[in-house]
C-alpha cells in the first residue's frame, strides 16, 4: 500500500483546475498543489460539454448554474444537430432527455418503429421520433427557446472555467513555473519536479495535466504505449475561429441552445454559441485537405471572405489513448491521457471522469497495484465506449461525394466489439439492459438510439404488443400537452440569458 499525503498537479487550464478544485474539496486534509507555466499556452479541449458537468459543479457546491455561467460566458446546450452526415440535405437531432419506457426493455423507440413500419403518416420520417417524444427538439432546436428541463449541458469558455475553478479552490497552492526536470526515486516512482530557478516540488501522487506534451507520464512510464484510433477516426487536424455575434435582433437567432455539427468535404464544422461570441472549427483529415483549403472551406461556410476574424488557431492531434492512464504514482488526466475528436463534446467529460474516478479510489488515502489496475480498466472501458459511439457517426454514412467520405464508407475500421454491440442493438435496440454494465460509460440508450436512427441504421426489433403501444401514445399525448404549456412560458434562449444570467446585451 502507498499512502497519499500530498498531490501535485502539473499543468493548469481547465483540466488542472478541475482536478485541483475536486481534490481540494474532497481531500481537505491533503496538500494539493497546482504547478502551471506562464509561458506555455493552454490547449483547450473544446467549448461544448455534456450533462455530466452539471453534476461536477453540484459536487463543488454550485448547484445553481447561473452562479457560474456568467463568469464563463456560458450558454445552454440541449443537444446536437447533425447536418449532412448520413446524406447531404438530411439532418437529425441528438437530444439529452431520457427515453420513455413502457415495459422492461421496451421504450418509445420500439413503438415508433412499429408505427413507422405500419405506414402511420404521423411517423413517416425518422425525425418524427424526436418530434413526438422530445419537447426539447421542438422547443430548443426548432423554437430556439430556453431549456425546458434540467438535463442540460453548456457551451462554455474552457479558459474562463479554469479561472473560475482556480478561485473556487482557495486551499490549493498555486505554483508558477515551468518544469525543467522530473526526478524519480530508487523504485522508479516520481519523487519531485524541478522548476526554473531550481525550485523543487515533491509529492506522493502526481497528476499530469500537461496535455499532448505528457511531461510527467513520459518520465514516469516511458514504455507506456499510445494506442492510436487512426484506423477508425480519420480526422487529425482542426482550424478554429471565433466571431462576434450579430447585433440586435439577429443575435436571438445566433444563440441557438445546441451545437450544430455540419459534415463537410473532409470532416465537419462545429458551431458553438457562447454568450459573447461564436466559436467555430473545422475538424478534418490532413490526408484529404490542406490547412489552407480547410480555412477557405470554413470561411466559405460562414461567408466570411477575407474578413479579419482575429487569430485563426490551427491544431494538430492524434486520436487514441495511453495504454495505462495510471502508471506508478502518476495519473494522466485529460489530453495527457488521450484524445477523441470533439464530435460529441467529450473532452471535459473524459477529464471529469478521470478525476472523479481517481478520487473515489483514494478515499482511504492509500492505493496499491490492484487500485491502479482497476482504474486503468475502467478508463479503457470509458474511452472504448466513446470511440465506438463516434465511429457510428461515420461508418454508416451513405455519402460518396468526396474522397474523404468514400474512404470513411469503405475503409473505417469497426472494432469487433462494436460490430457485436451493433448486432445486439439491431435486434433489441439500445436499452438500459443492452446498453452496458454498471461500469463507467459515456452514452445512454437515448444517445445510441438517436444517432443510429439518424444514420439510418437497420433496426429489426420485434412487434410491440398493442397495450404497450397504447401506453406510448398516452406518453406522447401527455408530452404534447406539456409542450403547449412550455411554449407559452419559455422565452427565447438569448433573451432568457440576458434577463436571468448576464443582465446585459
Amino acid at each position: 500500500m502507498r499512502r497519499v499525503g500530498s498531490i501535485a498537479i502539473v499543468g493548469g487550464g481547465s483540466s488542472g483546475w478541475m482536478a485541483a478544485a475536486h481534490f481540494g474539496r474532497l481531500f481537505p486534509d491533503l496538500k494539493v498543489s497546482v504547478i502551471e507555466s506562464d509561458t506555455i499556452p493552454v490547449i483547450g479541449v473544446g467549448e461544448a460539454t455534456v450533462p455530466l458537468l452539471t453534476l461536477f459543479m453540484d459536487r463543488l457546491g454550485f448547484p445553481d448554474p447561473q452562479a457560474w455561467m456568467k463568469l464563463c460566458d456560458a450558454t445552454y446546450k440541449t443537444g446536437i444537430l447533425f447536418e449532412d452526415w448520413r446524406a447531404q440535405g438530411e439532418a437529425y437531432w441528438h437530444p439529452f432527455e431520457y427515453l420513455d419506457y413502457v415495459d422492461v426493455g421496451i421504450h418509445a423507440g420500439h413503438c415508433w418503429l412499429n408505427w413507422h413500419r405500419a405506414g402511420d403518416p404521423a411517423f413517416r420520417t425518422r425525425q418524427s421520433f424526436a418530434e413526438a417524444f422530445f419537447p426539447s427538439f421542438r422547443l430548443n432546436a426548432l423554437g430556439n427557446r430556453a431549456p425546458a428541463f434540467r438535463e442540460v449541458a453548456y457551451h462554455i469558455d474552457a479558459g474562463l472555467l479554469g479561472e473560475f475553478l482556480r478561485k473556487a479552490a482557495p486551499g490549493v497552492e498555486r505554483v508558477i513555473g515551468t518544469v525543467q526536470a522530473v526526478e524519480r526515486d530508487a523504485e522508479g516512482d516520481l519523487e519531485a519536479v524541478v522548476l526554473d530557478g531550481g525550485r523543487r516540488v515533491a509529492a506522493d501522487l502526481f497528476l499530469d495535466c500537461t496535455g499532448f506534451r505528457r511531461v510527467l507520464m513520459r518520465a514516469a512510464a516511458p514504455e507506456n504505449r499510445f494506442d492510436s484510433y487512426a484506423r477508425s477516426l480519420f480526422c487529425d487536424r482542426a482550424v478554429v475561429i471565433r466571431m462576434k455575434h450579430p447585433e440586435g435582433a439577429a443575435k436571438e437567432a445566433a444563440l441557438h441552445p445546441y451545437v450544430r455539427a455540419a459534415a463537410r468535404s473532409a470532416g465537419w464544422i462545429w458551431s458553438i454559441p457562447l454568450y459573447g461570441r461564436m466559436s467555430s472549427g473545422y475538424v478534418y483529415s490532413s490526408a484529404f485537405l490542406s490547412e489552407e483549403e480547410a480555412e477557405r472551406e470554413l470561411r466559405a461556410y460562414w461567408r466570411l471572405g477575407d474578413r479579419d476574424v482575429g487569430p485563426v488557431h490551427k491544431v494538430r492531434f492524434e486520436t487514441g489513448k495511453l495504454d495505462r492512464s495510471w502508471a506508478g504514482n502518476c495519473i494522466a488526466i485529460g489530453l495527457a491521457g488521450g484524445f477523441i475528436e470533439p464530435l460529441e463534446s467529450t473532452g471535459l467529460a473524459i477529464t471529469q471522469t478521470g478525476i472523479e474516478l481517481a478520487g473515489s479510489m483514494l478515499d482511504a488515502r492509500v492505493y496499491d497495484a490492484r487500485t491502479v489496475a482497476r482504474y486503468n480498466a475502467h478508463m479503457t472501458k470509458f474511452y472504448e465506449d466513446i470511440l465506438h459511439f463516434i465511429i457510428v457517426h461515420y461508418c454508416l454514412t451513405r455519402r460518396r461525394d468526396s474522397a474523404f467520405w468514400r474512404a470513411v464508407a469503405e475503409s473505417t475500421h469497426v472494432p469487433e466489439a462494436l460490430a457485436a454491440r451493433l448486432e445486439v442493438f439491431r435486434r433489441l435496440l439500445p436499452t438500459g439492459a443492452t446498453r452496458g454494465t454498471n461500469e463507467v460509460f459515456m452514452f445512454r440508450d437515448i444517445s445510441w438510439f438517436a444517432v443510429l436512427l439518424g444514420m439510418g441504421f437497420n433496426f429489426e426489433a420485434a412487434p410491440v404488443p398493442d397495450k404497450l403501444q397504447t401506453a406510448a401514445r398516452m406518453i406522447r399525448a401527455r408530452k404534447a400537452e406539456q409542450l403547449a404549456e412550455q411554449e407559452r412560458r419559455l422565452p427565447n434562449h438569448y433573451r432568457y440569458l440576458r434577463e436571468n444570467v448576464f443582465g446585459r446585451p
